[in-house]
């Protein structure tokens, strides 16, 4: 029964651990599909001459999961002719868009990239596009380098501590 206990208590903790380092990997996993997303979008609005809100539609049921949301929501909101900008519908997803793992910079880069849709000729709207890929690049290349480093420290320090709380009851 002890023994039990104790392996009850080290898988407990080396969960959290591994829950703990989950962040870090689902925010390089949502940079990646940002960034995939964001090149499909420049693509569509560059070479077709659909609807805005039609290519948000078509990218969002492409998108992945994490990241649908914001494609979809400002589809939505294009859609119901409500008088919102590109722009503005943009920001009201991003808002609404429950995402606890992208860091508030992450989410910066987004929110800048939104004012500057639909308010230019393609030119100037694929630079924009171009901007944003290029500064979530940095983020993903940052969100790497944290990875490496914490990770691998939230699972030990997990399965550690539950080492240590079975040290302690011995």
């Amino acid at each position: 029964m002890k023994l039990v206990g104790m392996l009850l208590v080290l898988f407990s903790a080396s969960s959290l651990g591994y829950l703990f380092s989950l962040k870090y990997k689902m925010r390089r996993w949502m940079l990646k599909s940002l960034i995939s997303s964001l090149n499909l979008f420049k693509i569509e609005v560059t070479y077709s001459k659909s609807p805005l809100n039609e290519i948000l539609t078509a990218i969002s049921q492409s998108a992945d999961k994490t990241i649908k949301f914001i494609f979809s929501k400002t589809a939505e909101m294009l859609s119901q002719n409500e008088g919102y900008t590109a722009g503005e519908a943009w920001e009201i997803a991003l808002n609404e868009w429950n995402s606890d793992y992208l860091k508030k910079e992450d989410k910066e880069i987004l929110k800048s990239f939104g004012y500057g849709l639909g308010n230019s000729d393609v030119y100037n709207q694929e630079k924009n596009f171009d901007l944003a890929i290029e500064l979530l690049k940095r983020q993903l290349s940052n969100a790497e380098e944290e990875s490496k480093k914490n990770e691998k420290l939230y699972k030990n320090i997990g399965v550690l501590t539950g080492l240590a709380i079975i040290i302690l009851f011995l």
